[in-house]
């Protein structure tokens, strides 16, 4: 084996045990075969994706774990990968399934014993939920809201519930957004502080010596913490409310992404506030705006802290 054809089977290696949870001695590298694939999307298909007929080198890699094997194809250096066999997914009952189409329409799927995430109408990975709390915010919408089908700015979500709340349009979109975060999650086998943050305040100084953290995602969760020690402490968490939601994807739909500081000069013990706001709208936000948000975050960290 070449030492390029061991390096790209070491990357494919790394990338399934992220995505099973797995430890190094149980995902072996069976091989690494040179092939010319047939396609630019290495011979594996899928309904919804043109393929131009170009002959791409790259490899055929085998790996096994848990007694199964698990073939991905690749380009030559790697950096494009593709499942082309796997175990069949063990989900058990779907409590929800999830669909958008960016460049190609990608899907999740999460049942009560499991997800499975991959390209629509393609082959399926078995995945899990990467950070520990997602269990819990899953277990939380199962529990509190009624099935419901929606389509949202977020992705498709059909949602198999237990509980009796009905969803707002803004609830429902919160879920599809907590479901694309996932299906992120499970493909790279981590979470990533900043995915999904629509923005983080941050109030820093005073006589008090005050350093206090907030920060709010799309997904629906808040967080209060302290930044007097490093790393900071969470004092707070909680999900938004339906009012709560909807205000804030009004502005992340609207304005574009924007910093701000400000520092009372004036004062040798002034506070400086910071705002971190990642918009994915066109429009720049006025003074006024951007003001509407910190007033926000300031009355949404008292409240989470009182």
């Amino acid at each position: 084996m070449s030492p390029e054809a061991e390096q790209v089977g070491m990357t494919v290696r790394q990338m399934l045990m992220q995505q099973l949870g797995a430890d190094i001695d149980e995902v072996t590298l069976v091989s690494v075969e040179p092939v010319e694939w047939p396609d630019a999307c290495l011979g594996v298909s899928l309904p919804d994706v043109m393929c131009a007929a170009v002959i791409t080198p790259g490899y055929r890699v085998i790996l096994e774990a848990n007694g199964e094997q698990y073939e991905y194809h690749t380009d030559i250096t790697g950096s494009n990968i593709v499942l082309a066999a796997a175990p069949e997914p063990t989900i058990g009952d779907v409590l929800l399934e999830w669909q958008q189409t960016d460049v190609t329409c990608q899907s999740l799927v999460i049942g009560a014993e499991g997800l499975a995430f991959g390209p629509c109408m393609g082959r399926m990975m078995q995945g899990q939920l990467a950070p520990p709390e997602r269990e819990q915010e899953l277990a939380y919408f199962v529990q509190t809201y009624a099935p419901f089908q929606a389509d949202t700015p977020a992705g498709a979500v059909a949602f198999n519930g237990q509980g009796t709340a009905e969803a707002t349009p803004a609830e429902q979109r919160m879920i599809a957004e907590w479901a694309r975060q996932a299906r992120l999650e499970a493909e790279s086998g981590r979470s990533g502080a900043s995915w999904g943050l629509a923005f983080a305040w941050r109030r820093e100084g005073g006589i008090a010596g005050f350093c206090d953290d907030l920060t709010v995602y799309v997904t629906g969760q808040v967080y209060a913490s302290s930044c007097r020690q490093d790393p900071p402490t969470t004092v707070a968490q909680r999900m938004m409310t339906a009012d709560e939601l909807a205000q804030v994807y009004k502005w992340v739909d609207t304005f574009a992404p924007f910093e701000y500081e400000h520092t009372d000069p004036a004062q040798a013990d002034a506070m400086t506030i910071r705002l971190v706001f990642s918009g994915a709208g066109e429009q720049e936000a006025g003074a006024a705006d951007q003001q509407a948000i910190l007033d926000f975050a300031g009355q949404l960290y008292a409240e989470l802290t009182q």
